[in-house]
């Protein structure tokens, strides 16, 4: 018997959840089709190969890990559409959802509900449905066992299991430079979901989220496990930043979707959420590309310079763990109202190792009479003062302490750099020095940061001489 136009197309959508998500948008929509680009059909693909592994029970060696910018429909198709799909192939899995709050979580839950609902749904898939008297804004099942629960960061999920679990912009990006907020998303996910599928060898978590900071949770993840995610990175515009790499030559004009972000369209939120805010929303990128506050193109550097008198700032922590902040120190000379950096260092030493490094880097990089190491004085610069003190002949001064935020001190220091009187000695050092610059403040570690704004208040504000113009040529 010949099929019929309505069995071919539920079998269409069946098998494509690409198919799919084109026309339960129209029912999310008022009936308007959407912008089709080539990325939903690349995500579309990618996942359902991902969840067929789940329908499958095959056992998985790696999870998604998705990061596309906003209006690119990412939270419609993987935490709206998807769940719905996932019945349409079998309405016995579970399903958990998350977002950043719970209003968000409510309106994916409510918005995947009201597609199980519509007529287009229900001419496809009559046998599909919710059980009635289960059926929450967050939480409703099907009478095969199918269950789709929504929560958001750090909500309860206690005797919830899933077959896929999916965290949708985990931490609110208005709220990018809170540490709490960062860890509490990071943790929510390391000591509450990671041990919520049902079967650990055949779920599948799918992370899809812009880059706000370096620590997010995408920085966590592929720092911590990078061979357990399928990292896929499509920025709104074309850079080295795209993953996987051959996927650049899908951009169009060097846009990833033309249709809605558009040149001026970027334009405009370059403007509204600034370097930083466009950076990680829009690039993927936890820094922008060239620099937030402190711009790598600022620094100049030279193989010598000048022979004169060497300072020594150091910002202090005695750990050898890996995961605490470093010692950071700094040599530089002042010569001729610019600022000269000869070396900067960073170690995690315990106390007695690091009372013996710094002998060693004063040493090593100039230290005379004339010179001061000067030491921001918490609480280990304080006992690092007395012992050097006590057991060295070293010109060692507890500096005073900050009375600013680190922000408000960089920013008051930033047009001494920009001016081009920060010259930089070509070293080792170079590399991380200049990406932990240009990250601050959105960078993991920004101690060799305040090393270097020490340097800069001691010696080069107003009270030492003032700054004067130059013409230099930059790195």
């Amino acid at each position: 018997m010949k099929a019929t136009k309505l069995q071919i197309e539920t079998e269409i959508y069946r098998r494509s959840f690409y198919e799919f998500s084109l026309e339960a948008f129209k029912v999310l929509h008022n009936g308007y089709p959407m912008d089709k680009n080539w990325h939903i059909e690349y995500l579309c693909e990618v996942v359902q190969e991902e969840v067929e592994k789940v329908l499958n029970r095959e056992v998985r060696d790696k999870h998604l890990l998705i990061n596309v910018p906003p209006r690119s429909l990412k939270s419609e198709l993987i935490n709206v559409y998807l769940s719905v799909w996932l019945w349409v192939r079998d309405d016995s899995k579970k399903f958990i959802s998350t977002s950043y709050a719970s209003r968000l979580s409510t309106k994916h839950s409510k918005n995947s509900r009201r597609i199980i609902e519509s007529e287009w749904f229900k001419e496809h898939f009559p046998k599909i449905e919710i059980t009635h008297g289960e059926n929450t804004q967050t939480e409703y099942t099907t009478p095969s066992g199918g269950n789709r629960y929504s929560t958001s960061t750090g909500g309860a999920v206690t005797g919830t299991g899933a077959d896929i679990i999916v965290i949708d912009d985990p931490q609110d990006p208005t709220q990018s430079r809170s540490e709490v907020k960062r860890e509490a998303a990071t943790d929510y996910f390391k000591e509450t979901l990671s041990s919520r599928l049902n079967e650990p060898e055949e779920g599948l978590f799918i992370v899809i989220m812009q880059r706000l900071h370096e620590e997010d949770l995408t920085g966590m993840l592929l720092l911590s496990e990078p061979d357990k995610w399928i990292h896929i990175c499509l920025p709104a515009e074309d850079s080295d930043n795209v993953k996987p790499i051959e996927l650049r030559s899908k951009y169009v004009d060097g846009l990833l979707f033309p249709k809605r972000l558009p040149y001026n369209v970027l334009e405009t939120f370059k403007t509204r959420l600034g370097s930083y805010g466009y950076s990680g929303q829009m690039e993927q990128l936890p820094a922008p590309s060239d620099g937030g506050i402190i711009k790598s193109s600022w620094f100049n550097v030279i193989k010598e310079i000048p022979d004169a008198k060497v300072d020594f700032f150091l910002d202090t922590a005695y750990t050898s763990k890996q995961n605490n902040d470093p010692t950071a120190m700094i040599a530089v000379c002042k010569h001729e109202n610019n600022l000269y950096v000869k070396q900067v260092h960073t170690v995690r030493m315990e106390f007695p190792e690091l009372i013996k490094e710094i002998k060693r880097f004063a040493a090593e990089n100039g230290y005379s009479r004339a010179s001061r190491i000067y030491i921001e004085p918490k609480a280990s610069g304080k006992s690092i003062v007395q012992q050097l003190r006590r057991e060295t002949s070293l010109n060692v001064v507890e500096d005073k302490a900050p009375t600013q935020d680190k922000v408000s001190r960089v920013n008051a220091i930033t047009p001494i750099i920009e001016g081009g009187r920060v010259f930089l000695k070509d070293g080792m050092y170079i590399n991380n020095f200049l990406n932990e610059c240009s990250s601050f403040p959105s960078g993991k570690h920004d101690d060799m940061v305040d090393v270097l704004t020490m340097a800069l208040n001691k010696l080069m504000s107003k009270k030492s001489g003032g700054i004067r113009a130059t013409n230099v040529s930059r790195r």
